[in-house]
């Protein structure tokens, strides 16, 4: 049982690895909410560090350290995940032991699709748990099994490289630095055991000095071909998530439910909210892309100001970042059995201002939030499984709404390609008249829309103004003497002159809650938001673009009028929307038309570009000394054979076989004899052949000394079969006899 008492130096190493653990574990204190996340991954490592001390003072094979390790994630994985499902807390279960499994393998896609913070108790620390329970176990077995000083480190730089991956985006200050210091310390303390005596001390201190000193110049060499002072590649910012919005109908279709004429939900209460100010509108659902048949919403907003707002609709965390800044406010909300009871709503979330987190309550709470998707770039919230009638949950939120300024100018181009503009062109046209500048133009058409338009529900007598915002409806809506519909038709309308004059466009459905905080079908409206250029998204008010109710169509029947200004009608788009800004940028800036690939064939993937970015200067940098460090060494063996007197090539041959025996790691002290050199490296008849000639009265014929060349070549050639493959290629670009044999 001996064996099992840790040594000083199963001490040391352990201490160091948990060191630098911590610091690239604290990678994801932006990630987990808390600090819970930390002693997880610690709790982790201290079981992987007794699995690797264990396995190694038993002298087992590797595949037990493996079988060790997998046997404490199940066992104990419980406890520090899952405690809810063990058993007393601790135990493991059926129920931990499946719920473990699955979450190895999900565990991952879960956090790279979930807005981060997520929460810092719950399921998804079975990550932090695993590197720690990996980095431990792996980490503490090279360090005892394995002589090159440097192995270790690589456990805990794997973990570091993961943190980045998995984390977010904004970097952890100073964790690069401290985590390099550490490992080189670490490295330090290492090859200290294996030091002999104070010449080898110095030989280490100048060789590590110079090496430090080459990474550093090869570093500022190639730093000016590193990209400049940007967010750092994470994958979340290449995962798309799992859902397809597109399976959801818009609800701006199901709009006239809500008037007073289709005596539907009218009167209906859909839904009821506390502690919103007076004033403050609720979002339904934000549409942000038109077909030609709809607007709707889409999973891959074309134009995103902050990374995590490009994967659309998100899992959440316990808190939900945003940047905007406002008064806070607590809302309660409590649905009703009207709201759920319309398809078209029944999934959308009803919101307020900048949500920065969602709480549900009652029964239905755990399916809603597994359920629960959120839209950081149209701040809007849709729940798979379906809200019911009495759920009810609380939001904070930042409450705020930019005003448009008069001098509007539009963040990158319209969301709405031209083909589903064609029709509004012409009557875009002439509503804006002599307008000059974008905001002007949106001015003038507003103000057109509100003094020339009439209000109808398509109630009786009117039933001639059909209901829905397609093409075709649309086309009626431009082309008639007098533009008549109701907040879907404006809305819609107005959007899209919006986008055919520059300036990106969506649409709104929500409502203004009644004093008591009711919220019936009569309250329920759409608006306009148009994208700043500052990135922000300012709403324009129903009441901007559209008449007041009572200005009421003509009555008299309508009549067939030639369409002589406006444009033929295309048929409904089917062109796919640019998903990305590579995809953005293959469309026409002027019609919206993708343009040919001016690439044929194969182009690599943009993450690949990403990474080699970033990955190949240093690999160049790292090639680059390990190339210069092979060729000095063959500039010097060259040298040693072909240079000075014959006598002095016998003397720097046996020098050559010795340097090449201390590269491949044999112990030579300095100041030796050639015979007494030999006692170390073998090959004693080249060392004596060698002292013969050197110290013999006559001058060495030039065909022996190229013999005896051969022969240590041989000789050198078989030191190198004699040791690793590893050992070889450590030995090519060893720089240690470079300092100590020039001649």
């Amino acid at each position: 049982m001996n064996r099992l008492v840790p040594a000083r130096a199963d001490l040391v190493d352990a201490g160091f690895l948990a060191l630098l653990f911590v610091v690239a574990l604290i990678g994801f204190r932006t990630t987990y909410t808390g600090w819970v996340f930390l002693l997880a991954g610690t709790a982790g490592l201290v079981l992987g560090v007794l699995v690797g001390h264990v396995a190694t003072a038993l002298r087992q094979p590797m595949i037990t350290v493996a079988l060790m390790t997998a046997a404490v994630f199940f066992l104990l994985g419980g406890a520090v995940v899952l405690r809810e499902q063990a058993a007393v807390g601790f135990l493991p279960t059926p129920s931990t032991v499946a719920g473990l499994a699955d979450l190895g393998g999900n565990a991952w896609k879960q956090l790279l699709t979930t807005l981060p913070p997520v929460d810092g108790t719950g399921p998804l620390l079975v990550i932090p748990y695993v590197l720690g329970l990996l980095c431990g176990s792996g980490g503490f077995t090279l360090a005892r099994r394995v002589s090159l000083t440097a192995a270790p480190v690589c456990a805990p730089l794997l973990v570091l490289t993961a943190v980045i991956l998995l984390g977010t985006g904004e970097p952890v200050l100073l964790q690069g630095a401290v985590f390099g210091v550490a490992a080189l310390c670490w490295t330090s303390v290492r090859a200290g055991r294996r030091r002999t005596g104070g010449s080898a001390r110095l030989a280490r201190a100048l060789t590590a000095l110079v090496l430090l000193g080459v990474s550093a110049g090869a570093s500022g060499a190639l730093g000016v071909l590193l990209p400049a002072d940007t967010d750092r590649v994470v994958l979340r910012n290449y995962v798309d998530p799992p859902f397809e919005i597109g399976a959801y109908a818009s609800p701006l279709v199901g709009f006239r439910k809500h008037t007073k004429d289709a005596n539907q939900l009218w009167d209906q209460t859909l839904f009821t909210v506390h502690g919103l100010p007076a004033g403050e509108r609720v979002r339904i659902a934000t549409l942000d892309a038109y077909d030609g048949s709809v607007w709707g919403a889409t999973s891959s907003p074309s134009v995103a100001t902050n990374p995590l707002e490009r994967n659309s609709f998100q899992r959440i965390g316990t808190r939900i970042p945003v940047t905007a800044g406002g008064a806070e406010a607590t809302v309660t909300v409590t649905v009703g059995a009207a709201y759920t009871s319309a398809d078209e709503l029944s999934a959308w979330l009803p919101v307020a201002g900048h949500t920065t987190a969602i709480d549900f309550s009652g029964d239905g709470r755990e399916a809603h939030v597994e359920h629960l998707r959120y839209n950081l770039a149209t701040s809007s919230g849709i729940v798979a499984d379906r809200l019911r009638a009495g759920d009810t949950y609380t939001i904070t939120t930042v409450l705020g709404s930019p005003r448009v300024p008069d001098d509007a100018q539009p963040f990158g181009r319209p969301n709405v390609d031209g083909n589903s503009l064609a029709f509004v062109r012409a009557k875009a046209t002439k509503w804006v008249g002599d307008a000059g500048s974008i905001a002007e133009k949106l001015r003038a058409a507003a103000q057109y829309l509100r003094e020339n338009g009439a209000y109808t529900d398509g109630g009786p007598g009117e039933s001639e103004f059909l209901p829905g915002h397609s093409t075709g409806r649309l086309t009626s809506f431009f082309n008639a003497n007098r533009p008549a519909g109701n907040d879907e038709q404006y809305a819609a309308a107005y959007a899209l002159i919006a986008n055919q004059v520059g300036m990106p466009a969506r649409v709104v459905l929500g409502a203004m809650p009644g004093e008591d905080g009711v919220v019936r079908g009569e309250h329920v409206q759409a608006w306009v938001e148009i994208h700043l250029a500052d990135g922000t998204w300012a709403a324009v008010p129903n009441t901007e673009f559209m008449p007041d109710r009572s200005k009421r169509p003509d009555r008299q029947p309508p009549q067939e009028i030639e369409n002589t200004d406006a444009s033929s009608v295309p048929p409904p788009n089917t062109m796919k929307l640019p998903s990305s800004l590579t995809d953005a940028n293959q469309v026409d800036a002027q019609s919206n038309r993708r343009l040919p690939d001016s690439g044929a064939g194969w182009r690599l993937p943009a993450w690949v570009i990403t990474a080699l970015t970033w990955t190949g200067p240093p690999v160049l940098g790292v090639a680059w000394v390990l190339g210069a460090i092979i060729g000095l060494k063959a500039r010097r063996r060259r040298r040693r054979r072909t240079r000075g007197t014959t006598a002095l090539r016998f003397a720097t041959g046996w020098r050559e076989l010795v340097d090449h025996a201390r590269d491949l790691g044999a112990v030579v002290p300095r100041g030796l004899t050639r015979p007494q050199e030999a006692a170390f490296v073998g090959h004693g008849p080249l060392a004596g052949f060698a002292d013969r000639w050197v110290f013999g009265p006559e001058e060495p014929p030039v065909p022996i000394a190229e013999q005896y060349w051969s022969e240590v070549d041989a000789a050198r050639r078989g030191m190198s079969r004699g040791v690793g493959r590893w050992r070889r290629w450590r030995a090519a670009v060893d720089p240690r006899s470079l300092w100590r044999g020039r001649s």
